[in-house]
């Protein structure tokens, strides 16, 4: 099946009419209490997730798609560690007796990916609520593909590598995924991150090329002396 008909297979159909209308409900009802809804959503998003990856069978032409997103995210995670860097290094220049850190936050982009095959204004809904544009629907996401951000404080940063696989050496969390098509991959932690801990699904992840950054600085001090 393309990815087309398995998201219109009518378990997921259904799940996501499900979801909107939920949705629907809980903006009705922002001034009251809405976490009955909350909570619905975020179980029936769980629900999608299982049903979508239950129907994803990987292929040459998925790596691709894959390979492609885990590219483009170690890209943006590089480039946001390096902007942290010197965002802290720029503050710390100007309030050296500060204690600093400066922390970045990598999303994926809020914009629904152009290069998904279904562009359905239901599709880009739930994207909305995935990626958290709408609200926190997401465990596990709140501070974007790295589950606490990543954040510097002076002195030796921690290292790419560690970063991207919490190892030293390069490492493949291809856990889940067929082991010989993926085993030369090198897929990223953040990846194995939102595919085995959040709601996204597979067919979520394998056409984003683009994300959202947010980089932040925190320094305390004191108007007193000991």
């Amino acid at each position: 099946m393309t990815a087309q008909e398995i998201f219109r297979l009518p378990a997921i159909d259904f799940i996501e009419a499900e979801i909107c209308d939920l949705y629907w409900q809980y903006e009705q009802h922002c001034y009251y209490d809405n976490n009955a809804e909350k909570e619905a959503i975020k179980k029936l998003l769980a629900v999608r997730k299982r049903l979508l990856d239950k129907e994803f069978v990987m292929d040459d032409h998925y790596k691709q798609l894959l390979n492609d997103f885990n590219r483009a995210m170690t890209d943006q995670l590089l480039q946001m560690r390096r902007t942290v860097i010197s965002t802290y290094n720029a503050v710390k220049q100007v309030s050296a007796d500060y204690d600093i850190t400066a922390m970045g936050k990598c999303f994926m982009a809020y914009l629904f990916s152009p290069l998904h095959p279904d562009q359905s204004k239901r599709e880009k809904g739930i994207w909305n609520i995935l990626c958290g544009a709408y609200d926190d629907f997401v465990p596990f996401y709140q501070d974007g593909v790295i589950s606490s951000g990543w954040q510097y404080s002076g002195g030796e940063p921690e290292s790419e590598n560690n970063m991207l696989y919490l190892s030293e050496k390069t490492d493949n969390w291809n856990e889940g995924l067929n082991p010989e098509l993926t085993s030369d991959m090198h897929l990223i932690y953040p990846f194995h991150n939102l595919y085995e801990h959040t709601c996204f699904s597979i067919f979520d992840l394998l056409w984003v090329r683009d994300f959202n950054v947010e980089i932040s600085v925190e320094y305390d001090y004191a108007t007193y002396k000991d």
